[in-house]
């Protein structure tokens, strides 16, 4: 997230003000990059967040000066908090949130990784073999849009309104084929899921994924993640990041099938002088779904499709 891409993608698809901060040291050499972006979100009032993964820096010097920065222009912005995703920092925010990611070490040839994997889930991937479903790279990313339509849908139903199409077409245009990897999962010619990789050369992130199973597809997220295991295996990619979770939730139960490891990310909250308390960051709202997120998940889908981006252009990663 640190790819300078993203600076275009925030510019192009969202309603929000990227700045991305670099720190150089005595020679002119680059020594650490902070990509932030300011927000107006009526949810979740003026603030300034960085993108996941926070301060990348090669020693603290970096860190605190890019972090002392941010904080300035939180006051000079005039936001009501900085939220710093993860990364270093140069003290602990006055509110920190866990969060964590699990990590597929994919240097291991696949009987390794298959022996890793749990025994109820090798159970669940042969079953899900068994089945009609097939799971496919989709190199040039021409099926971007038929994944967002399943993910559209998939996230009217979890109560959570969806990022517009506009942000998938600005990260293809701005990313691309060598950053990002597509999978798409279909049963017969029916396309029910898929999942979304950043790739660089020590790390595929799983961005997106979803799979909308039917009666007779109830394994096809079991397969679709032992394929990608296995093929970030093959491609020589020695790690692969399952994403994001809120620990021991449902989402972070299901990655630890994988025999991966789990790395504790917190994020720092930096409150500007006299602000209001408040939910910083939504998380309130996101540790369980309230009334609100049950009525948005009975929408029309057309409503939802409308409405929801509009919402999320100030909020592009919650």
């Amino acid at each position: 997230m640190h790819h300078a891409a993203w600076y275009a993608i925030l510019r192009d698809a969202y309603w929000v003000k990227p700045y991305f901060l670099m720190a150089e040291g005595a020679a002119g050499q680059v020594t650490g990059l902070l990509p932030l972006y300011h927000s107006r979100s009526p949810l979740t009032g003026s603030h300034l967040s960085s993108l996941e993964g926070g301060v990348l820096s090669v020693n603290t010097t970096a860190t605190a000066a890019l972090v002392a920065e941010a904080r300035s222009l939180r006051d000079v912005i005039g936001a009501r908090y900085l939220q710093v995703r993860g990364g270093m920092v140069d003290r602990p925010g006055a509110k920190s949130t866990p969060t964590v990611h699990t990590f597929i070490d994919t240097c291991q040839p696949a009987d390794a990784l298959w022996s890793g994997v749990k025994k109820k889930t090798r159970w669940a991937i042969r079953h899900a073999e068994k089945a009609d479903i097939s799971i496919e790279h989709d190199a040039d990313l021409a099926g971007l849009e038929g994944f967002y339509r399943v993910y559209a849908e998939h996230m009217r139903d979890l109560g959570t309104p969806v990022m517009g199409i506009d942000a998938f077409r600005a990260m293809r245009l701005h990313l691309g084929s060598q950053r990002l990897r597509l999978y798409l999962v279909r049963e017969r010619q029916r396309l029910i899921g898929g999942m979304l990789c950043i790739l660089n050369n020590g790390l595929w992130t799983d961005y997106l994924a979803i799979v909308r199973p039917t009666g007779e597809t109830d394994f096809a997220n079991y397969l679709l993640y032992w394929h990608v295991i296995r093929d970030a295996a093959a491609c020589g990619a020695p790690t692969l990041d399952l994403g994001r979770s809120t620990p021991d939730s449902n989402v972070h139960l299901f990655k630890r099938k994988w025999g991966g490891r789990d790395v504790e990310i917190t994020y720092h909250f930096y409150p500007a002088a006299n602000a209001q308390s408040g939910d910083a960051g939504l998380e309130q709202l996101k540790r369980r779904k309230g009334l609100r997120q049950r009525l948005w998940s009975h929408l029309p889908l057309a409503v939802c499709n409308r409405v929801g981006p509009m919402l999320r252009k100030q909020l592009p990663f919650i």
